[in-house]
């Protein structure tokens, strides 16, 4: 807006300091086509905005603010993305819109899909846990059948090799070893099962006695359980010295890891043994030399 204008718009701009906005507006249109433009200045209101136009014909004002602010939001419209509100039946408005039945029916089909198969694995392994403990029952069973079956010596005392394999398993993994592991290891060393169970208990005895003996108070039960710990091995409880935990973790123990340990063992004091026996025999039988005096 400015004073270069000419025609009646001029005129009204210039007479009147107020003018309609729709006028203001004609009069714009008029001057660009180049016809005179209509300006009643008698026809503003207040109920419609009016213009104040300062002498240099740029400052332009409302006369009234609630038009102003309708203008200026009917400006800002398409400039701002307004969000759906959805109004329920009590005739509230919600912010958002509520998820669909169709989602809301796949997400409840994906937690009874996911909790299918939680059961199903579930199922699936405690049917292999019993399925596990029935072999292993089957397999004691027949261990201990082939230990039982073994001749018995009666009172004979065990033999070195024998009495060293109880030895190692009584002081390096347990003194309370189950009805499977005394299977086990009378299986491996050739002596009958209740022959190797009371040797267990002999020398639980035995060592009790002689705590007894050098320890003022009998403090050999709980001296003896201090030195063991608890383990899960094969779906049963079992009480391990501290030093086979610190050779192989507890999770490592089972009964097949036992038959190899007592196996590598008892091999090793075989072969020693044949090797005594053969230097014993190498030497007798080399004959004597006389020595020259």
């Amino acid at each position: 807006m400015s004073t270069s204008h000419t025609g009646s718009s001029t005129t009204a701009l210039s007479n009147s300091p107020t003018l309609s906005f729709r006028d203001a507006l004609s009069s714009f249109d008029g001057q660009e086509d180049g016809s005179a433009a209509d300006s009643p200045v008698s026809s503003s209101s207040s109920r419609e905005p009016s213009l104040d136009v300062s002498a240099d014909g740029m400052d332009v004002e409302f006369a009234n603010p609630s038009m102003e602010s309708v203008i200026l939001s009917e400006e800002s419209v398409p400039r701002r993305t307004l969000r759906k509100r959805v109004i329920t039946s009590k005739g509230s408005s919600l912010r958002f819109k509520p998820a669909s039945v169709s989602a809301m029916t796949a997400r409840h089909g994906t937690t009874s899909e996911d909790n299918l198969k939680k059961k199903a694995y579930k199922q699936a392994f405690l049917q292999s846990a019993a399925r596990a403990q029935s072999e292993r029952e089957t397999r004691v069973r027949e261990v201990k059948k082939r230990a039982l079956a073994i001749i018995s010596t009666g009172k004979t005392p065990a033999t070195s090799r024998q009495r060293l394999v109880m030895q190692m398993v009584y002081d390096e993994i347990t003194p309370y070893p189950d009805e499977a592991w005394v299977s086990q290891l009378g299986v491996i060393i050739n002596r009958e099962y209740h022959q190797v169970k009371n040797w267990f208990s002999n020398q639980r005895q035995k060592d009790a006695r002689d705590s007894r003996q050098h320890t003022p108070q009998p403090a050999t039960p709980a001296s003896l359980e201090a030195s063991l710990c608890k383990i899960t091995c094969d779906g049963r409880d079992l009480r391990l010295r501290t030093a086979a935990l610190n050779s192989c973790r507890a999770e490592d123990w089972s009964d097949t890891f036992f038959d190899e340990v007592v196996m590598i063992y008892n091999f090793r004091l075989l072969a020693k043994h044949s090797q005594e026996e053969a230097m014993a025999t190498l030497v007798e039988s080399e004959p004597d030399v006389a020595i020259p005096l």
